[in-house]
């Protein structure tokens, strides 16, 4: 889905530019002096959405010459690819790498074509999910062809919702669902393989504080799970429940806590009675990508979520 494709909405901001004199560069990670390598077919376009942890642009940029010192003064600051190709700091930046900031940095980046990603500026500086382990400056993570596919996938669904929708409080209500979505993704994507393996010996360990999370789990009821809220709960960071969760379960929190999730949901639509809808009994468990709710719900259930409810009315 091209930026080009997406309309400007309550929620969603558009700026699109065709001529280089007009062009201003969006402040979101740090501003910098580009330079057209061919003037003629410039363009630009760019979508901004914010949202409560940060701020998230998703741009289609030109072929430029790019100089500037990027990041940001609180927080941590990335780029995720779409499609994207340049050398920068005289190395190959491809749709493979994400780039990640702390504080500021120089960036000489020569990109041949337009390249279009996603930049994101969390206000929290995320180490506590284990995101690249240094203090400042720009680092590049290789990724594995999976994890980058369903971040893209993420992005592209939370601006085409946030272009579809005209009701700021409707996508407020959204905000946690979707972020604690992306934040599973990038935490796929950004945290070594090394750093999710549990140390030797503290098997017992996880599976007691495992089986404390589904204490808490229960007593959250049929209320919406997050990880981060469930960590605090538990008087851990969500980077220990993610590892913990992995050698019990041999799952991802976020995964293990969709889980529960979609049976919360099963329960509601099993019990709802005549007023109850699909709909609602996902966006009220923190599903915001129906779509995607019902293929999980098929898969761990056997049966759609509306085959659940109409049998539920029969009964």
């Amino acid at each position: 889905m091209p930026v080009r494709r997406l309309k400007p909405s309550r929620v969603l901001g558009i700026e699109r530019f065709s001529d280089f004199s007009e062009f201003r560069a969006n402040e979101v990670l740090g501003l910098g002096t580009s330079t057209p390598l061919r003037p003629r077919e410039f363009s630009l376009s760019r979508a901004i959405l914010p949202l409560q942890n940060g701020l998230f642009v998703l741009q289609r940029a030109f072929a430029r010459r790019y100089e500037a010192e990027i990041g940001t003064d609180n927080g941590i600051g990335l780029v995720v690819p779409l499609s994207f190709d340049s050398i920068t700091n005289g190395c190959e930046v491809n749709n493979s790498t994400i780039a990640v900031m702390r504080g500021k940095a120089p960036v000489e980046s020569i990109e041949q074509r337009p390249n279009t990603y996603v930049m994101l500026r969390f206000n929290s500086d995320m180490r506590h999910r284990g995101w690249a382990d240094f203090n400042t400056g720009l680092a590049y993570v290789r990724t594995q062809d999976d994890p980058m596919a369903r971040l893209r996938a993420i992005f592209l669904e939370m601006f085409a919702l946030a272009s579809a929708c005209d009701d700021p409080r409707q996508f407020e209500a959204l905000n946690r669902p979707i972020q604690e979505t992306l934040l599973a993704g990038l935490d796929a994507a950004l945290v070594p393989a090394e750093a999710r393996a549990p140390r030797r010996g503290s098997f017992d360990k996880h599976r007691k504080l495992i089986a404390r999370l589904d204490e808490v789990v229960v007593l959250f009821g049929s209320k919406p799970l997050y990880s981060e809220d469930l960590a605090t709960a538990l008087g851990v960071s969500a980077r220990t429940l993610q590892i913990a969760t992995q050698a019990v379960h041999g799952v991802s929190l976020h995964h293990h806590v969709r889980l529960k999730r979609l049976w919360a949901t099963r329960i509601q639509l099993m019990t709802g009675g005549a007023g109850a809808s699909v709909k609602a009994a996902a966006l009220g468990n923190g599903f915001w990508h129906l779509g995607d709710f019902s293929r999980g719900y098929r898969l761990a259930f056997g049966e759609t979520p509306s085959e659940t409810l109409a049998r539920s009315r029969r009964l």
